[in-house]
């Protein structure tokens, strides 16, 4: 069996910013930001359901409910708008912006389940509700049998 010396790296290679001037970034928040820039703003959601109906909330900050519109066309129902720049303060030089702004649009295939003539929507507080109420045989049967 041979013996070999092991020779520890430099510190160097656990360095992060020599890591970082390997790949000469300057901020990797800058990274991140390019990327959503590339990509566009996809908004959150959240589906749920109970025994009587579907619901989707849609998380729109900084968006105003006359900005959005929800159309259903056979089973895909979309949400598009936009996101608009607040330009009130005048003469002013952005030091960062990590804030989307422009178009968006979320798609959601609905199932046959859906009662499509009482989709119901409101918007509160940043936020798009969307009601969805199920049609009477998708709606499960609670049955309680009797033990003889």
């Amino acid at each position: 069996m041979n013996i070999v010396k092991f020779n520890r790296p430099t510190k160097d290679i656990f360095n992060l910013e020599a890591f970082d001037k390997l790949f000469d970034w300057k901020d990797l928040s800058d990274v991140a930001f390019n990327f959503d820039k590339a990509w566009g703003f996809t908004p959150k959601s959240e589906i749920v359901e109970d025994k009587d109906n579907f619901y989707i909330s849609v998380e729109l900050p900084g968006v105003s409910k006359e900005d959005v519109k929800i159309n259903l066309e056979e089973n895909t129902l979309t949400i598009t708008g936009s996101k608009k720049k607040d330009e009130t303060i005048k003469d002013k030089n952005s030091i960062r912006n990590e804030r989307y702004y422009g178009e968006f649009k979320r798609t959601f295939t609905l199932t046959n389940e859906i009662k499509k003539d009482n989709i119901e929507a409101a918007y509160k507080d940043g936020v798009l509700h969307v009601l969805l109420p199920k049609v009477e045989e998708a709606k499960p049967v609670v049955k309680e049998i009797t033990i003889k």
